[in-house]
């Protein structure tokens, strides 16, 4: 039995000023356009992520690649089969520039739902962090379930790294949070903002996400991942089995 797959169009522009290129907007313009396409046929799951707003080196101008790295992980719950996209239009906008980009999407419909009685929140105060702040991480499940953590780094050779349960800890890849067998169906990690060591340049800005995926059956974690790893990891696990949420951040060394 064939998938079912259902066609979808959006329109959607990138306005840009001189920090950014022509082709850098059009790509975002189009990325911006297949996540309202996908969010046509799957609802708002594709755009509900808690992101943050993309500020340059000198946290004035709009930056090319943290916004690219949003729209990324906007798209990674649709699957589309075939895209078709318009010639992009140049439009001015004021003072600023716009790429106008139209695109016709193919999406496969999934064959389940998310569970609504399975949620997860996760949740820290800041969303910039000095290299070197001290923050926590609060995690809660409203039922018993399974949940790691992990650092996407798309700066850092767009590598995926568990941090709970630590790396060094071989003896489990997954934290348990039971109504019966533990405190409760909440955690809290005490958390220090680290500076990459690929992070060279000049340039004091960084945008990072945490990831907490909870899921209701046992999961075995790898230590590290790549991106396209990740994502065919997190398809494959069916809709009502988990629950994911990403918090981004901005690290700097000011």
């Amino acid at each position: 039995m064939m998938a079912e797959t259902k066609t979808s169009t959006a329109r959607e522009e990138y306005r840009y000023g001189p920090e950014t290129n022509e082709n850098d907007a059009c790509k975002l313009a189009l990325g911006k356009a297949k996540m309202k396409a996908l969010a046509n046929v799957l609802g708002e799951s594709v755009s509900a992520e808690e992101l943050m707003s993309c500020k340059g080196s000198t946290g004035k101008n709009a930056d090319y690649q943290c916004d690219l790295n949003q729209l990324t992980w906007s798209l990674i719950d649709g699957d589309i089969k075939k895209s078709k996209e318009k010639l992009p239009v140049i439009e001015k906008r004021g003072d600023a520039t716009a790429c106008v980009v139209e695109v016709e999407i193919e999406v496969e419909i999934p064959k389940d739902n998310a569970d609504p009685n399975f949620q997860l929140r996760a949740d820290f105060k800041q969303t910039v962090f000095r290299v070197g702040d001290d923050f926590n991480l609060d995690i809660e499940l409203n039922q018993s379930g399974y949940f790691a953590v992990f650092n996407w780094l798309p700066h850092d050779s767009n590598s995926i790294v568990r941090i709970i349960p630590a790396i060094e800890d071989p003896s489990q890849a997954t934290v348990y949070l039971s109504a019966e067998k533990t405190k409760g169906l909440k955690a809290s990690y005490a958390m220090t903002a680290n500076w990459a060591d690929s992070y060279t340049g000049k340039r004091k800005f960084y945008d990072e996400y945490l990831i907490v995926v909870a899921t209701k059956r046992k999961m075995f974690w790898l230590s590290k991942y790549s991106y396209d790893e990740f994502q065919a990891l997190l398809q494959s696990i069916p809709r009502p089995e988990k629950r994911r949420v990403i918090k981004a951040y901005q690290l700097t060394k000011n």
